[in-house]
């Protein structure tokens, strides 16, 4: 557990440094909350005017979680949510890899390089949503008959789907490629470079919960009435806006530095050298052999 935090730091250290040299990479995940910000905010004006038509309000009090609508608009609402996320990681990647070339990075040039990609970007997004789901309701279904061994065989099989597609989104910015082929090369990379590799090893994911735990504290303190903020609204209003404020930031800084981390490691993979501002070893130590 400690070792694993040791490297989580020292992966969020290293693309902190990144991100000091070219602090514009961090606009991507704002771009990309914001496309999904709209998304949610167009879905819920659409429900909105449509619950003022007499006939969309009757299908909507009369719709089962097991129409096949319901499938279909799930899809579809993980497919354009995937989409986001994949289109400015796309950009990021781009951006990040002109950076590690000692290149100053430029966002026209990574949305106008994800733009181009937009054929192989839809195509990977229709495989990961696919199986996104495909191996949710796998682990439903698991956990339904199996109980906790279930939830662990799902939770393998998603891990699998992880690892082999960890390289997936830099091979298709890098190469070009379809999704299938992607899935192939990126599976290639790991085995050639780590072995059959565990990918997320490094712990980045340890210290971004080091840094929500306060917020979970706060909260959790609220919950018990132990801090009676809600007497005073100007104090709750103000918060609520800097815990949100908080949770924000966090989730972009620790969105660019795990694509960052994740694109550094694509180069030392293919290249066999470490960019800038990372060592070998941390890079080589994300991973470990089985």
């Amino acid at each position: 557990m400690f070792e694993r935090i040791g490297r989580g730091w020292g992966i969020a250290k290293a693309s902190w440094a990144v991100v000091k040299l070219h602090p514009k990479l961090l606009l991507f995940p704002i771009f990309s909350g914001t496309a999904f910000l709209a998304l949610i905010g167009a879905i819920g004006l659409s429900v909105f005017a449509g619950s003022k038509s007499d006939y969309v309000r009757h299908l909507l009090e009369n719709l089962q979680p097991d129409q096949p609508v319901v499938y279909v608009a799930l899809f579809a609402f993980y497919f354009v949510s995937t989409f986001i996320i994949v289109f400015f990681n796309a950009a990021l990647i781009f951006c990040a890899l002109q950076g590690f070339a000692g290149k100053e990075p430029s966002l026209r040039a990574g949305l106008a390089t994800a733009a181009g990609r937009l054929p192989q970007i839809l195509a990977w997004t229709f495989v990961a949503t696919t199986v996104g789901l495909i191996l949710n309701a796998l682990q439903s279904f698991l956990k339904d008959r199996l109980g906790f061994l279930g939830a662990l065989l799902g939770g393998i099989a998603e891990t699998a789907w992880l690892v082999v597609t960890y390289f997936a989104v830099p091979v298709l910015v890098v190469d070009g490629v379809g999704p299938v082929e992607a899935v192939k090369r990126s599976s290639a990379i790991l085995k050639r470079t780590w072995g059959e590799a565990i990918a997320g090893e490094g712990g980045l994911g340890l210290i971004s919960v080091v840094f929500f735990l306060p917020v979970v504290l706060l909260i959790g303190l609220i919950g018990t009435a132990r801090l009676d903020v809600w007497a005073n609204p100007a104090v709750a209003v103000a918060l609520i806006a800097v815990i949100g404020a908080y949770v924000l930031a966090l989730v972009v800084i620790f969105t660019a530095l795990g694509t960052i981390f994740r694109t550094g490691a694509y180069v030392y993979a293919t290249t066999g050298k470490a960019p800038s501002n990372m060592d070998p070893a941390l890079l080589h130590g994300a991973f470990r052999k089985k």
